[in-house]
């Protein structure tokens, strides 16, 4: 019996480009909300790795149970099992735990600039992977949008970060470039959703063992576990819509619109917590734009991105 021929992942036309580039800034949005919900929750824990493990776990309930009652499967095709379990394990989980660990020694500005070098992580990765040098205006793009994410950052606060911070910041970008370059060579046939579930689950059990390896034993309690309840359910809507977006258009163009993170988080703050909109969210905000709109025009067809 021969093998089932795999069906092709990238968008090749312009509709399903548009999709990926789509599902990639619901993705963006999405993760926002955790940022704006956990804000008060996680960002003053200098271990937050219980509270970590408990989003996680959350989320890969929901997703087990979606799963269970639309009748996607449960376990990921053969052959992927084994790459997605890392890709949580060490990749989405790590990349957590070293960011909300990293803001324990450093404002969220700082922290959150040094994050976003992982788009840059990803294309230089895929130049030497590939030993191609992606088209023009793809590297256009992510300059526009990791420069419009420093505006952004850098109006938004001063940058006060510690030597641990720095190195925790940029573990943190390493792993989560790690992540999405991995998540787009190894899930090929594997339903996002069930995929989605494997990483949440790799997540809370990363996040398990570093509350156990730093004695983190602080548990939420009251209204904390609502709180939880809408991260988990907005970090699952948001692993969806990563993994939806990779199979599309891949992790540079994933990533380089994704950026749009830090002017959602703004916009966020800005209606429900009353924090003010500055000119270097505006200014900053277009670059971001820009480079997400530049990226999500660009044709599979015409310039080739890097496989990674």
């Amino acid at each position: 019996m021969s093998a089932p021929t795999e069906a092709p992942r990238r968008a090749t036309d312009r509709r399903g480009e548009l999709i990926g580039s789509g599902f990639a800034v619901l993705m963006g949005a999405q993760f926002s909300f955790v940022v704006i919900l956990g804000k008060d929750l996680l960002v003053d824990s200098r271990h937050p790795f219980v509270l970590l493990t408990a989003r996680f776990a959350g989320t890969a309930v929901a997703l087990a149970i979606l799963a269970a009652a639309t009748g996607t499967p449960l376990v990921p095709e053969s052959g992927e099992r084994r790459g997605i379990a890392l890709a949580g394990l060490l990749g989405y989980g790590t990349e957590s735990a070293f960011y909300f660990a990293a803001l324990g020694h450093g404002n969220a500005g700082a922290v959150t600039l040094l994050f976003y070098t992982y788009p840059v992580i990803v294309m230089l990765a895929s130049i030497a992977m590939d030993r191609r040098i992606p088209a023009g205006r793809l590297i256009a793009a992510l300059v526009l949008a990791v420069s419009g994410s420093a505006i952004v950052v850098l109006g938004g606060s001063g940058l006060e970060i510690e030597t641990a911070g720095i190195v925790l910041a940029l573990c943190s970008a390493a792993a989560y470039s790690a992540y999405l370059i991995g998540a787009d060579r190894v899930i090929k046939r594997s339903n996002p959703m069930t995929a989605a579930l494997w990483l949440a689950g790799g997540a809370a059990l990363a996040n398990a063992a570093f509350a156990i390896g730093f004695g983190d034993n602080v548990v939420p309690s009251g209204a904390e576990w609502w709180q939880i309840a809408g991260m988990s359910a907005f970090t699952l809507g948001a692993f969806v819509a990563m993994l939806a977006s990779l199979q599309r258009i891949g992790a540079v163009r994933n990533g380089i619109i994704g950026v749009i993170e830090p002017l959602t988080v703004a916009i966020l703050a800005w209606v429900f917590l009353s924090e003010p909109i500055t000119w270097s969210t505006g200014f900053g905000g277009a670059l971001i734009l820009g480079g997400a709109v530049l990226a999500t025009l660009l044709r599979t067809r015409g310039i080739r991105e890097p496989d990674v």
